[in-house]
């Protein structure tokens, strides 16, 4: 299916381009599902296939215990270089060998978990089905909801570092993820597109424009709607089920038939909100990955207050 209004930011930009947004993973039976894994599904995984497994926790939490084999990645630095002129989501040569370097090949399925907040994991999720890694799933909860298969011995756990294999990344046929990349110009397009959903999902604070972070504006992008990440996970940190998910998203005002883009400060939430709203059922959803940090310091872009 097609985006007639937006292309990927790694595509060329014409009038009528569109995006492919790939129905299907073979990691999951039913397709709604994917992007997330629950930790009787990894488990099961692990047992019947090859995978890579890939901690973003900080670097002292990996060396305190992790998954044996589960390479180390440096979350805050993907970040940075994510969001850095010289090596952001533009820069397809550097990221193809970034990944490849962290042991993904393109084919082999590709499980994240971070410390639980599962904002990093999907950060690094979305980076990694945005190159075209085939099968790539966040594991729902994070290396804590682990914890009752590791206490059973179903699990093992090990404090030296994995020794990373390195190799050739080769994007999937088609290349691009489920979830595909907005920028700035295309933000500002679809502003005018009454189709177009924007989903904010920082804080009340944040979109209020009386929490300015690093912003030198505060305030939101007009049209849209917010919805705090908080409220897309359960009290243990994992995402709400599908039908959770699918109310809250129509009690903020979001139509599954129509597109969404989702965005935050930098990245990492706009990725977890993405993910929530492919477990919900949309199916044209795209990433601001630039987010809020960048539109706002460009004077150009139009910022919003909630009227009092």
């Amino acid at each position: 299916m097609s985006l007639p209004y937006l292309a990927s930011r790694s595509a060329r930009i014409v009038p009528t381009a569109s995006i492919l947004f790939v129905a299907g993973c073979s990691l999951h039976a039913d397709p709604l599902s994917m992007g997330v894994i629950e930790r009787s599904q990894f488990t099961a995984l692990r047992a019947d296939a090859p995978i890579v497994l890939i901690d973003v926790r900080d670097e002292a939490a990996y060396n305190a215990g992790h998954v044996a084999g589960a390479i180390h990645v440096d979350a805050k630095q993907w970040k940075t270089d994510s969001l850095a002129d010289a090596t952001d989501l533009t820069h397809v040569a550097y990221w193809r060998k970034r990944i490849g370097d962290i042991g993904v090949d393109g084919n082999s399925p590709v499980v994240v978990y971070d410390d639980g907040r599962m904002t990093e994991a999907s950060r690094v999720w979305f980076i990694l089905q945005h190159f075209g890694a085939s099968e790539v799933v966040v594991l729902d909860g994070g290396y804590p909801s682990l914890k009752p298969q590791i206490d059973r011995n179903e699990i093992t756990v090990s404090t030296a570092p994995s020794r990373v294999n390195r190799v050739e990344f080769r994007p999937k046929k088609g290349h691009g993820g489920n979830v595909g990349l907005a920028n700035r110009t295309q933000v500002m397009a679809a502003l005018d597109n009454p189709r177009v959903q924007i989903l904010d999902t920082r804080t009340a604070g944040e979109y209020a424009g009386t929490d300015l972070r690093k912003n030198p504006r505060g305030g939101h992008i007009p049209k849209a709607l917010n919805l705090p990440h908080k409220q897309l996970l359960d009290a243990d940190g994992r995402l709400k089920s599908r039908e959770e998910l699918a109310r809250i998203f129509e009690e903020a005002g979001f139509c599954k038939d129509r597109p969404v883009i989702t965005h935050c400060q930098s990245g990492g939430r706009a990725s977890l909100a993405a993910l929530a709203a492919e477990r919900a059922g949309y199916r044209h959803v795209l990433n601001y990955y630039e987010s809020f940090g960048e539109w706002a310091a460009d004077g150009t872009c139009p910022v919003e207050k909630p009227t009092p």
